[in-house]
């Protein structure tokens, strides 16, 4: 059964916003969010199979829990076939040794070589791991049993090394993901929900190389998270050793923006056409000569609310304060406060999806009237959201970040259509703050 949280939290389902940062998933009965679920079990046969001269780390007789200490990871990385360096990941073999053993076994056969990141959301991980190179499918060895936990040494934050899963808990397998923020509320609410079993220790530009790769519309899901670049992982070393020790110090680097703002408060409208994915039925040359017409009223100083009560194809645009506003903060800058409340309320908003979510296989509702009662219910916590929620330029559509932060308070400007920059059609945007 799918969840229903995947379509109705990331959160606001504005318009504008591109990246959901959903759970990192794999392919299985139950799923967290959309993927591919077809297993392509000859490709997995032929990648996993292991050589003669592996260290057998599936059998503690062989390779004790104790003795998983002396091992960490090295990930030769390229893009587009070009080598952009190596990743080093320390494993966290006394905290969970299940995972860290079922990843020091897959490496050590060859699964993880020649292996895609095929799911990139710049905010929140990359994950690969994939046998098939598709996002489907699990390692050959089938699932691997959980080792949540809530201890600050397992805390997710940048750079750390966790398991994806399906929506059972126990359902890991071989994909694996490596978080690139640690700031955003999706990151914070990943502890206790996945294991975290290891932390990158060096090569924090080979991981912002990657995670910087521009990315289109999954197919399946509508999630923008296909890279538009081959990111891949061309040999996956286990290493015997003590971790050495770098003096990089490993976090998110800060980009520069020259001139433009930290953060800016935005109204918009936007006028779409039908293909697009919003409700508009209007053609794209109609949708044009509006957006034009429109652009023009706003800059004679027009009302601008009124504006978007009457023309604005977001669906969520008429129900925020001021009316079609977003918060948007510049390239890798975070409203830590804001941040921490809108976890709290992904938390609450959980918690009322697994309530549904037990009604639902009980048998006391169906599906559809569980996704409707969901949207009822949270709908204040939507609203509250809105009200304290900041959007990291990278979660919007390109075009959208391009105007808004070029814009002086009180400007008026206008993003146009375009296939990858502004998909969902014209935004008129105005910067109040």
């Amino acid at each position: 059964m799918k969840s229903f949280l995947t379509y109705l939290i990331p959160f606001l389902l504005f318009s504008c916003a591109q990246e959901t940062s959903v759970p990192p998933v794999t392919s299985g009965e139950e799923l967290v969010s959309p993927s591919p679920s077809v297993e392509n079990i000859n490709n997995t046969m032929e990648n996993s199979s292991p050589s003669q001269d592996t260290r057998r780390f599936e059998d503690p007789s062989v390779v004790s829990d104790e003795q998983l200490s002396n091992y960490y990871i090295e990930m030769d990385c390229s893009i587009d076939g070009e080598p952009i360096g190596t990743m080093v990941f320390d494993l966290w073999a006394s905290e969970a040794p299940i995972a860290v053993r079922n990843f020091l076994r897959y490496a050590d056969e060859g699964l993880y070589d020649n292996k895609t990141y095929h799911r990139i959301l710049r905010d929140f991980m990359i994950q690969g791991g994939s046998p098939d190179n598709t996002a489907a499918g699990k390692g050959q060895y089938g699932n691997v049993k959980a080792e949540f936990s809530k201890d600050k040494i397992r805390q997710h934050r940048y750079g750390t090394l966790s398991m994806a899963r399906g929506g059972n808990p126990d359902s890991a397998s071989s994909q694996y993901f490596i978080v690139t923020d640690s700031y955003n509320p999706s990151v914070r609410n990943l502890d206790g929900q996945y294991t975290s079993f290891g932390q990158l220790v060096k090569g924090v530009d080979v991981l912002e190389a990657i995670a910087d790769i521009p990315v289109e519309p999954n197919k399946m899901s509508g999630e923008p998270s296909s890279p538009l670049k081959r990111a891949e992982v061309t040999q996956c070393r286990v290493v015997e050793g003590s971790t050495p020790k770098f003096d990089e110090i490993v976090r998110r680097p800060l980009p520069d923006i020259g001139d433009e703002p930290e953060q800016i408060k935005i109204q918009h409208v936007l006028i779409s056409f039908a293909g697009t994915r919003t409700e508009a039925t209007r053609t794209k040359e109609d949708a044009e000569k509006l957006a034009m017409d429109i652009l023009a009223r706003a800059q004679a100083g027009e009302d601008f609310d009124a504006l978007v009560m009457e023309y604005t194809d977001d669906p969520g645009g008429k129900s925020t304060e001021p009316r079609g506003s977003y918060s948007m903060m510049n390239t890798g800058r975070r409203n830590v406060e804001a941040d921490e409340a809108s976890a709290v309320i992904q938390k609450e908003a959980e918690a009322i999806q697994q309530g549904l979510i037990a009604r639902v296989q009980s048998k006391e509702i169906t599906m559809e009237e569980a996704q409707a009662e969901f949207r009822k219910i949270t709908e204040p916590l939507v609203l509250k959201l809105s009200a304290i929620q900041w959007f990291p330029r990278e979660q919007m559509v390109p075009g959208f970040g391009n105007i808004g932060f070029k814009l002086k308070v009180g400007e008026v400007g206008i993003s146009n259509y375009h296939k990858t920059d502004s998909p969902f059609g014209w935004h008129i945007i105005k910067r109040y703050e």
